[in-house]
């Protein structure tokens, strides 16, 4: 059965960043997105963070995709069940430090291909969420991006676990960013 979700485009207008870190320098940002889920069509923010290249093959500039921020030192609390969940079977020892950024479902342990870059799942979702971090690298060193200041670690985790109904939605935040983590946990 072919896959039924998918991302259809994104709305550069809504990208918004903050600094996140000095030393390595980071942002992190937030980006909507249009995703055809079975049930219909519905605006979804994703998260991204804009890597410095200082480790594990990241390209420095490229924004790559993230389930939120660790605000706790230990097992996966932070998040959603279903999240935590899914961080504690993606991550090494099911465990990370206060500050670290979840990424690990975005980097499987084995790719589809060497042409591959690591960071983006191995699946369907590969493509459109690459085509995403390149797009908010263009639109960062343009300066096309809302500054957000109040953007931090609980401030992203919120919005992404947001209970609130986008207009012209028929599924809170939550259950559509749940929806999307899954399917890519899925292809694992």
């Amino acid at each position: 059965m072919p896959n039924s979700i998918e991302i259809l485009k994104m709305y550069p207008e809504s990208f918004r960043a903050n600094l996140y870190s000095v030393k390595p320098f980071r942002m992190i940002g937030l980006i909507d997105v249009s995703i055809k889920y079975i049930y219909g069509i519905e605006r979804v923010t994703l998260a991204y963070f804009r890597s410095s290249g200082t480790n594990s093959g990241k390209i420095k500039g490229l924004w790559y995709p993230i389930v939120g921020i660790k605000t706790c030192t230990g097992a996966f609390t932070d998040f959603t069940e279903y999240l935590n969940f899914v961080l504690t079977n993606t991550t090494r020892m099911g465990m990370a430090d206060e500050g670290w950024l979840a990424k690990s479902l975005f980097f499987p342990m084995e790719y589809a291909n060497n042409s591959m870059i690591r960071g983006f799942s191995n699946g369907m979702h590969y493509e459109s969420l690459l085509k995403i971090g390149e797009t908010l690298r263009d639109l960062y060193e343009n300066n096309e991006f809302q500054e957000m200041s109040s953007l931090d670690g609980y401030e992203l985790n919120s919005i992404v676990t947001s209970k609130k109904i986008y207009q012209d939605n028929n599924h809170t935040q939550r259950e559509n960013f749940e929806k999307f983590v899954e399917d890519i946990f899925n292809e694992i």
